[in-house]
C-alpha cells in the first residue's frame, strides 16, 4: 500500500489537485468519467451567464468612459464661451458628485469603483483646466504629479486595478518629463532613465507578489483583488518594455558606448536573468517567460544582424543569416516552453 506523504492528509492533497478542462479530458479519457458528466462538469466551470455577467461589466466601463471623454470633449468644443468659474464649478461638482456615489456605493461593486475612477480622471481635467484658466507656468511633469499625488488615498482605498495602472502611469509620466527638464542630465544618462523605471515598475511588481501568496487565489488573504495573472503580465511587460533600450543601445553602439551605456546594459541584463529564475523557480509562469524569450529573441536577432552587416555580409548576406538565426531563436524558445508544459509547470495557467 502506498504510504502518504509524511505531515499531508489526502484530503489536502486533493486541495492541490486544480479542476480544468485538461483535467477533465484526462479523466475521460481514461474512462474515469462518462462525456455527459465532462460536459456538466464544463458547465458548472464555465457557467453560460457568465458571458451575460461579462457584457454587462464591459458595457458598463465602456459606458464611464465615453461619458468621462464627452466630458472632456465638452470643455473643449465651448471652452470659449463657459465662464471660468463656471467651468471649474462644473468640474468640482462632477467630482463631489462621482466621489460620494463611490462612498455611498459597496466598495466591491464595480458600479462603486467605476465611480471612483471617474472622480481620478476629472481630477486630472480639473488640474488642466485650472492651469489654462491662471497659467501658473508649471511645469508639464508637476501638472501629473500633483495629479498622482491627489488621487493616491483614493487608489490605495480603492482597490481597482484600472485606478491602480492609472496611478502606476501618472508616476512614471511624470518622472520621465522631470528627467527631461532637469539640464545637467546628458545624453547617455537616457540608459539610466530606462533603468530607474525599470524599478519604479519592479518595486511595485515585487509588492505584489510579496502580497500574494504562492496559492494567489487563496480567498483568505485580504489581496485577492491583486491575484488577476494580467496585473503580473502588465507589470512585466512595462519592466521589458524599458529594459529593452538599454541593451539595444548597446548592442548597437558596443564598440563606443560609454561607461554609463555599458553600466546600464549590464544591469538590464542582471534584471532580465532575474526575472527569469523567478518566473521559472519561484513563481513558475510560462506567459510571464514567453515574454521574456521574445524579447532576448529580437535582442539576438538584431544584434546578430548588425554584427553581421559590419563586419562579414553586405545586405543580402545578413538577411539570409538574420532570417535562420530568427528560425533557430524562435524555435529554442518554442521549444523549451514546451519541455516545461511537458514537465506540468504551470500548465493550469498557460491554459495549453
Amino acid at each position: 500500500m502506498e504510504s502518504k506523504p509524511e505531515g499531508q492528509t489526502g484530503l489536502e492533497r486533493l486541495r492541490d489537485i486544480r479542476l480544468d478542462r485538461h483535467l477533465l479530458d484526462e479523466l475521460m479519457r481514461r474512462g474515469s468519467i462518462s462525456a455527459e458528466l465532462r460536459r456538466q462538469s464544463l458547465d458548472w466551470l464555465h457557467p453560460g451567464h457568465l458571458w451575460a455577467r461579462w457584457t454587462m461589466v464591459m458595457l458598463m466601463a465602456f459606458g464611464a468612459g465615453l461619458s468621462l471623454a464627452g466630458i472632456v470633449f465638452f470643455f473643449a468644443f465651448n471652452w470659449a464661451s463657459i465662464p471660468d468659474l463656471i467651468k471649474l464649478a462644473l468640474i468640482e461638482m462632477g467630482i463631489i458628485l462621482t466621489a460620494v456615489g463611490a462612498w455611498l456605493l459597496p466598495a466591491e461593486k464595480l458600479p462603486g469603483r467605476l465611480l471612483l475612477m471617474a472622480a481620478a480622471m476629472l481630477t486630472g481635467v480639473f488640474l488642466a483646466v485650472f492651469g489654462q484658466i491662471y497659467q501658473t507656468g508649471a511645469d508639464a511633469w508637476q501638472f501629473f504629479a500633483l495629479w498622482a499625488l491627489l488621487i493616491t488615498i483614493w487608489t490605495v482605498i480603492g482597490r481597482f486595478l484600472p485606478l491602480w495602472v492609472l496611478w502606476l502611469g501618472l508616476v512614471n509620466l511624470s518622472f520621465y518629463l522631470w528627467w527631461a527638464d532637469v539640464p545637467w542630465l546628458q545624453n547617455d544618462d537616457q540608459s539610466l532613465l530606462y533603468l530607474v523605471h525599470v524599478l519604479i515598475i519592479g518595486a511595485v511588481l515585487i509588492v505584489r507578489e510579496w502580497l500574494l501568496p504562492c496559492d494567489e487565489f487563496d480567498e483568505q488573504t485580504d489581496f485577492v483583488w491583486l491575484a488577476p495573472r494580467w496585473t503580473r503580465w502588465l507589470l512585466l511587460a512595462g519592466m521589458l518594455a524599458f529594459l529593452f533600450p538599454p541593451l539595444m543601445i548597446w548592442i548597437a553602439n558596443w564598440e563606443t558606448a560609454s561607461m554609463l551605456v555599458t553600466f546600464s546594459a549590464l544591469a538590464a541584463g542582471v534584471i532580465v536573468f532575474i526575472l527569469f529564475v523567478a518566473f521559472r523557480y519561484w513563481r513558475p509562469d510560462i506567459p510571464a517567460l514567453a515574454m521574456e524569450f521574445l524579447m532576448i529573441c529580437i535582442l539576438v536577432i538584431i544584434g546578430l544582424a548588425i554584427l553581421l552587416f559590419d563586419t562579414l555580409f553586405e545586405s543580402l548576406g545578413t538577411t539570409f543569416f538574420t532570417a535562420i538565426s530568427a528560425i533557430v531563436c524562435f524555435a529554442a524558445a518554442a521549444g523549451y516552453l514546451r519541455r516545461l508544459l511537458a514537465l506540468g509547470i504551470d500548465q493550469e495557467e498557460a491554459g495549453l
